[in-house]
């Protein structure tokens, strides 16, 4: 695709009440500027008017309810009112970017955006109608409410003469407001779906590098394999240390050094945060959904993950409830105290895959009769098991459809001899587990024959009296390899299924740094984590937005309430196919056949002969 040129077709007038085109009540200029030139991954979305965007903020900021919950402890503060409200700021730079979810977010282009594109009325809307208003009115009321909004455990809230800046009781956290706001751009009509996906990119600080270490200095437990040792020179050097006891590399105290994917020749390491985003993933056997983000949680780079998505998912909007979760083995590589346990506890079901250091053989470790089984996989099994399905590989990302379903069908067939949870975990968080042979998909030597439910079962290898329990039904402590253990056994077809529904957590990485939003480097030029967290929840915002009108065309707004108004189908399955998909390709005429050499007919080849009589 090449890079489209947007341009005005329309005169635009510099009056601030001439009334506007019709046309530009809801689809109008896109930029100030009639000539910008956006980059070929950037997906060409019809762009709202000034107009639409504001009305769509207001309603935004009106349903997270964040003016009664947040914005009234600096309506009551004592001193002079403000000449920009904090208000006011959070809706301009929500019209901006949702008007546009591939802007940079700058503060020099957004007062050029006021003063070019947004008309007197839009202005009164949002509240900016002092008129010594200024560019620096605006960023230091920006600062004022990320300084309101900030952590209680926050450094910036230690002054330089020692005085630590109370946070007001009452306030609700940093991440709970924001996922507030997130929440907030989403229709009652659209419910979280049953599965969830969670994954984290990295966002890098825009400030100049120090420094740039070998090795993360973080607590989480997940280090990649390729990740190098630090240097003895790197040993010697005293580096300014932040109040969470880690080294500052960068300008930004709050920047620290983490892991990323290494795509485009990018470095292994990076000084920044780690986004962490909840998404909708559907439901096994979905149609069609619109996967919208949910949630996220913004921390400097290097901290545990685990204690991180049960952070996110503690903070998440009190509408939204999260059923099933996928995640990747950044996050299952935690240990159980700090992610599996605590999913336990709020009544989550975990799916994820596998480290190769969690997929040896094993054993429960707190089960003095229950011996004669194996634990593959984070699955436990009979120990009469043939030999050939205890050795089976791992998925990988280069792996085709039709290698995953022959591979999933040797899973398949290798929980036959696996014992199956009895439902859910028991409110001590122990769990019972149904013997292969007890659920009748194996037949055992040690059970009785009058209690075999499927004679055509295949045979376990158990030696009688071996002491086996496949038709028993043991139960399993909480805590006995549960960072394993999961619901559904790892590498089968329902596996399989609930795990590719991860993708969607790539899918909103991909909106927010390349389709619809374009995150990077210099998207922002704030320093500190909670005002760049803001920034990037105003990024989910616009895509939320951006996801909403591109699939359901206006159908969907977030004024719509009855999921029953929703379209169930999807855009390109309710427009009319194509001719040659509806009718099937053309056909090629078949070729010519010699009639051969008929009485009184010209042979092939032969010169034709004139009358001349």
């Amino acid at each position: 695709m090449s890079a489209t040129t947007v341009s005005s077709t329309t005169e635009h007038t510099d009056e601030p009440d001439a009334p506007m085109p019709i046309g530009w009540l809801r689809y109008g200029a896109p930029e100030s500027e009639t000539s910008s030139r956006l980059p070929k991954h950037v997906t060409q979305l019809r762009l709202l008017s000034v107009r639409r965007a504001v009305s769509i903020a207001l309603r935004v900021v009106g349903r997270s309810e964040i003016v009664q919950q947040v914005l009234r402890f600096d309506n009551n503060r004592t001193g002079p009112a403000r000449t920009v409200t904090m208000r006011t700021v959070l809706l301009l730079i929500l019209a901006y970017q949702i008007q546009r979810p591939s802007r940079d977010m700058a503060f020099l282009p957004l007062v050029r955006w006021i003063e070019a594109d947004m008309s007197q009325q839009d202005k009164v809307r949002v509240g900016l109608t002092h008129p010594r208003w200024s560019y620096y009115k605006i960023v230091a009321t920006f600062h004022a409410f990320v300084d309101l909004i900030d952590d209680a455990d926050s450094q910036h809230r230690v002054q330089p003469n020692g005085v630590i800046r109370e946070r007001y009781d009452g306030l609700p956290t940093r991440n709970r407001i924001l996922n507030r706001l997130i929440g907030a751009s989403i229709p009652d009509a659209c419910p979280p779906t049953p599965v969830s996906a969670l994954d984290s990119t990295d966002v890098e600080t825009p400030g100049t590098w120090l420094a740039l270490p070998s090795r993360s200095d973080g607590d989480d437990e997940y280090v990649p394999d390729d990740a190098a040792e630090p240097t003895d020179a790197e040993k010697k050097i005293r580096w300014e240390v932040g109040l969470d006891g880690r080294n500052i590399y960068s300008p930004d105290k709050d920047a620290r050094a983490g892991y990323r994917t290494v795509v485009h020749n990018r470095s292994r390491l990076f000084l920044g945060w780690d986004a962490h985003v909840l998404c909708d993933a559907g439901w096994y056997g979905a149609n069609h959904y619109v996967q919208f983000i949910r949630g996220m949680l913004f921390e400097p780079a290097g901290q545990h993950k685990g204690d991180a998505g049960i952070e996110l998912i503690d903070s998440l909007d009190p509408r939204f409830t999260v059923e099933t979760l996928c995640s990747d083995r950044g996050y299952s590589f935690a240990v159980a105290e700090r992610w599996v346990l605590p999913l336990q506890e709020r009544g989550i079901t975990w799916v994820h895959d596998m480290h190769p250091l969690q997929k040896r053989e094993r054993t429960l470790l707190k089960h003095d009769k229950f011996d004669a089984h194996l634990m593959l996989d984070g699955t436990l099994f009979t120990r009469g098991m043939p030999k050939r399905l205890r050795a089976l590989p791992g998925y990988h990302p280069g792996m085709t459809n039709a290698e995953k379903r022959a591979l999933a069908a040797k899973y398949d067939e290798r929980a036959q001899y696996a014992f199956v949870p009895n439902g859910g975990p028991r409110p001590d968080g122990s769990w019972q587990y149904r013997g292969p042979a007890y659920l009748g998909r194996v037949n055992c030597v040690n059970m009785a024959a009058h209690r075999r439910m499927n004679s055509n079962a295949p045979l376990t290898n158990c030696k009688e009296g071996d002491g086996c329990w496949c038709d028993r039904t043991p139960t399993v402590d909480a805590d006995d390899q549960l960072g394993l253990r999961q619901k559904y056994l790892y590498g089968t077809t329902k596996w399989l299924a609930h795990y590719g529904m991860r993708n969607a957590s790539e899918a909103k990485m991909a909106n927010l740094k390349r389709t619809h939003s374009t995150l990077r480097r210099a998207s922002s030029s704030v320093n500190g984590t909670t005002a760049n967290a803001l920034l990037f929840a105003v990024r989910c915002v616009a895509v939320n937005i951006a996801l909403m009108h591109a699939v359901y065309d206006g159908k969907v707004t977030l004024a719509t309430t009855d999921p029953r108004e929703v379209p169930i189908t999807s855009p390109r399955t309710r427009r009319r196919p194509p001719a040659h998909l509806a009718h099937g390709p053309k056909k090629r005429p078949e070729a010519r056949r010699s009639r051969g050499n008929a009485p009184g007919r010209r042979p092939a080849g032969a010169p034709r002969q004139r009358d001349h009589g």
